[in-house]
This record gives C-alpha cells, sequence and structure tokens, in this order.
C-alpha cells in the first residue's frame, strides 16, 4: 500500500496527516489518512451511511516503503491525475472534536509496479466526471527494479 504521495505544488503527504480533499462538485474538505480501502469493495465502503468518495488534489508521485529494507520507492503519476480516497462518517474523537477517517482506495499492482514497488496494492489513479463517476487512469510504467546484490564469490 502507498505510504506517500506528492501533489503537484511538490507537497509530501504520508499517512496520519490531515489531508485536503475534493468531492466530484469541487467542494473541499478534509480527512485524516487511516488505512486503505481496496478498489474491488469500493462499492461496499461506499454503502455504509455517511462515506464519500474523495479525489485528492492533482498528484506527481506516490511512494511505497518496502517493509523488508524500510526504503521508500517513488513512482511518477501521469500528467492531470488525483488519488481517490474513501472519506467516513464523523466520529467523536477522545478529546471531543469529531473527524473524519480517509481510506486510500487501491487497486491490484501491475507485474511492473510489484517487482519494483515490492508490494502488491498501489493507488487507484484516475479523475471524477463532471457527474461524479469515476474515470480511471492507467499508471505510468515504474522504473526497472535493481538486480539483487550479488554474494560473495568466495
Amino acid at each position: 500500500m502507498p505510504h506517500l504521495f506528492r501533489t503537484a505544488d511538490n507537497r509530501v503527504w504520508r499517512a496520519s496527516q490531515s489531508i485536503p480533499l475534493l468531492r466530484a462538485d469541487g467542494t473541499e474538505c478534509a480527512g485524516i489518512w487511516g488505512g486503505s480501502a481496496q478498489g474491488e469493495k469500493l462499492k461496499w465502503w461506499l454503502s455504509k451511511p455517511g462515506n464519500e468518495l474523495m479525489q485528492t488534489p492533482i498528484v506527481s508521485a506516490v511512494a511505497v516503503r518496502d517493509e523488508e529494507t524500510n526504503e521508500v520507492r517513488w513512482g511518477e503519476t501521469p500528467e492531470g491525475v488525483r488519488l481517490f480516497f474513501v472519506l467516513e462518517a464523523p466520529v467523536v474523537g477522545k478529546t471531543g472534536e469529531s473527524y473524519r477517517l480517509a481510506r486510500m482506495v487501491t487497486a491490484a499492482a501491475t507485474p511492473a509496479q510489484l517487482a519494483y514497488f515490492r508490494d502488491e496494492r498501489f493507488a487507484l489513479l484516475g479523475v471524477f466526471h463532471p457527474d461524479g463517476t469515476l474515470k480511471m487512469v492507467e499508471p505510468l510504467r515504474p522504473p526497472e527494479p535493481e538486480p539483487p546484490a550479488q554474494g560473495e564469490l568466495f
């Protein structure tokens, strides 16, 4: 699952931050990035009362942290695309303030993404149509993965 993304203004966003989100009609709001929602189960996520499909501002790159090496690998995105989040219904926190959790919508990684990012999920890329439907955009092919380090010869 992606751990970071960069918007067109070169700002980097990470999980646990309040991120700016937009409805299909352009209305702005925010949510705390907390986890993911599989795109294959999007209908289920959106059937929960108060949940909404939202998009980010335009993004330029997405990153995945390798769980084995802790290395962060960035991949550029096609021009003009956005990420999608399921914004959950408001809940009241321990402080008494309400907040909304935002779950990044993911898709199965392509074979090239799996080889480079070493993760089975990647961000769902696209844009909203004016009628609020989702137009998915194919991701760019990531760089070739680095070959494994050569072991000792002797």
